[in-house]
């Protein structure tokens, strides 16, 4: 006996919906730019950041980004890659980027998805998660290095304490 196996289509999902349903979770903001692109409004420890994604069906994936709106000093580019490294290293998912079109640091990630592009709502929660578990650890450290003036060791230092309790 053989058996022969088909070639049965794929019921395509929409992974952006379950961002959508993640952001309602969360209590964020979401808009649609159009089929393949969603915004998302999350507040954060220091700051609201603005989240995007993108779906590409052609190679199954789902790519995110989240500019800190911080430009690191056209004089200090090589210390501001010095500490995005050093940041880098310091994560487990996702990575922050120094844009060379306009010096912006951001927070990107990606997942492939199956080629139907199922995502559920819970993994959406946690790339959601994840991301701003990054930036709100790391924002300080950034925004010492170019609001601050300080030395990448300086700023990373400064912003790696866990605090107790509240104040």
């Amino acid at each position: 006996m053989s058996i022969e196996l088909l070639d049965a289509p794929v019921a395509l999902a929409d992974p952006l919906e379950a961002l959508e349903i993640a952001a309602d979770a969360l209590g964020a903001e979401a808009e649609r730019a159009d089929r393949s692109e969603l915004h998302l409004a999350v507040s954060g420890v220091w700051r609201d950041v603005g989240l995007w994604f993108t779906w590409r069906d052609e190679v199954s994936t789902l790519q995110m980004g989240a500019p800190l709106e911080l430009r690191a000093p056209a004089n200090r580019l090589l210390e501001a890659s010095r500490l995005v490294t050093m940041v880098n290293e310091r994560l487990w998912i996702g990575h922050f980027d120094l844009w060379s079109e306009d010096n912006n640091i951001v927070f990107r990630n990606a997942i492939v998805l199956p080629p139907s592009g199922a995502l559920d709502a819970a993994q959406a929660q946690c790339l959601v998660r994840g991301a701003m578990e990054a930036i709100d650890r790391f924002y300080p450290a950034f925004n010492y290095f170019v609001w601050g003036g300080k030395s990448p060791d300086d700023a990373l230092e400064a912003s790696l304490f866990d605090t107790a309790g509240n104040a």
